[in-house]
């Protein structure tokens, strides 16, 4: 399953990908986040973060990486569980007001979920499009 969400900052590109790229605020934008443990104490590529995410009511448990971070650009972030796989992608560039993000989701579930993924499509497209929501607000204070 992918989902492709682009939308703007107003904060300079740098900042804007920091912000959703360290994870130590992902709680601040995404709900359906029970919480956050980072692993190390510096941000950057290799970051490591435990996440435990709620999903139609189950708690999934999944270890996040920062498989990639160019600060301002473009950041990678790769989160394992025991059941599923989720590759955030997160490209930014400047505009004349502040940052564009174009923000890909792509999540892989091991078998036999992933032979009804159109089914749990529906669940995850409200979750991606609520989380969406909460890291507009989010940028914008």
């Amino acid at each position: 399953m992918r989902f492709e969400r682009q939308f703007f900052s107003t904060k300079p590109p740098e900042e804007t990908l920091r912000l959703i790229a360290d994870f130590r605020h992902l709680m601040s934008w995404d709900d359906s986040i029970q919480s956050v443990v980072p692993r190390d104490e510096v941000f950057g590529q290799g970051a490591e973060y435990d996440v435990r995410v709620l999903f139609s009511g189950n708690p999934i448990d999944m270890v996040y990486t920062v498989t990639v971070y160019e600060p301002g650009v473009r950041a990678v972030l790769t989160g394992v569980a025991a059941k599923a796989m989720a590759i955030d992608q997160i490209d930014v560039t400047a505009v004349d007001q502040g940052a564009r993000i174009n923000y890909n989701a792509e999540i892989r579930l091991a078998f036999p979920f992933n032979l009804i993924d159109p089914v749990l499509a529906i669940g995850f497209e409200k979750t991606v499009d609520h989380a969406v929501e909460g890291l507009i607000r989010f940028l914008s204070a």
